[in-house]
């Protein structure tokens, strides 16, 4: 075990794990419709947010359209697609998380570093959870409230912990005095309570935050092989 946390560790595996993540996530975009089939007033949000984020039978209206709208069966099997290839993202971005904490936690010294990678695995399992309710309300439209009641513990959980990954990133890169990479890290959390609070207004904003932190992540990690390429 030791040794397969020091292979995950090395800064060259957290890199290769942000392309992973990066190439996943541009394959999946494909596929997800691309604007809402009617307008949410007042918000911005992409067609795959809304439906983690979706409240009311309406939601999805706004989402796949009505049921006569000849292009709803589209959304809906791109929809469907998009969030099956979202289980190959999942285990890349939860390893991509623990990889760079193991590697701040050779770095840097203290066990709380691993606690921060954990946080992604855990990220990751929620998110399985979110898809399976959201794959049960698509599927039955027709009654989606029972699964809307229990979805936000799922979605905030997952953009909860994520969140959170990028702040024990910020305070690494704080430690490190890396300054630039650290300010890359510091909106995913600070944003964190007011998107739970206007998720369809700041919502999509500080989403897109977490991969802001990825990148951070991945900069650094590539840094560090540069760094020991060339010192050997």
């Amino acid at each position: 075990m030791k040794a397969l946390a020091n292979r995950l560790a090395r800064p060259q595996v957290t890199l290769l794990l942000f392309v992973l993540v990066a190439a996943i996530m541009a394959v999946m975009q494909s596929f997800f419709p691309a604007t809402l089939a009617v307008p949410l007033p007042g918000s911005t949000i992409r067609p795959v947010l809304l439906l983690e984020f979706a409240a009311t039978p309406q939601h999805l209206v706004h989402i796949f359209g009505e049921p006569g709208d000849p292009q709803r069966a589209a959304r809906i099997a791109g929809m469907t697609t998009g969030n099956q290839l979202d289980y190959l993202l999942m285990p890349a971005y939860a390893l991509l998380t623990l990889s760079f904490f193991l590697g701040v936690g050779r770095e840097l010294g203290g066990t709380i570093w691993r606690l921060f990678g954990w946080m992604g695995v855990i990220a990751a399992l929620a998110d399985s959870v979110e898809n399976a309710i959201m794959f049960r309300m698509v599927a039955d439209m027709a009654h989606p409230l029972g699964e809307m009641a229990i979805l936000p513990f799922p979605v905030w959980t997952k953009f909860g912990l994520l969140a959170l990954t990028c702040g024990g990133a910020a305070l690494a890169f704080a430690r490190m005095r890396r300054w630039v990479l650290a300010a890359l890290c510091l909106p995913a959390p600070l944003l964190l309570v007011p998107a739970m609070l206007d998720p369809y207004g700041i919502g999509p904003t500080a989403t897109a935050m977490i991969g802001l932190g990825w990148l951070a992540m991945a900069i650094h990690a590539g840094s560090r092989w540069w760094q020991a390429r060339r010192a050997s």
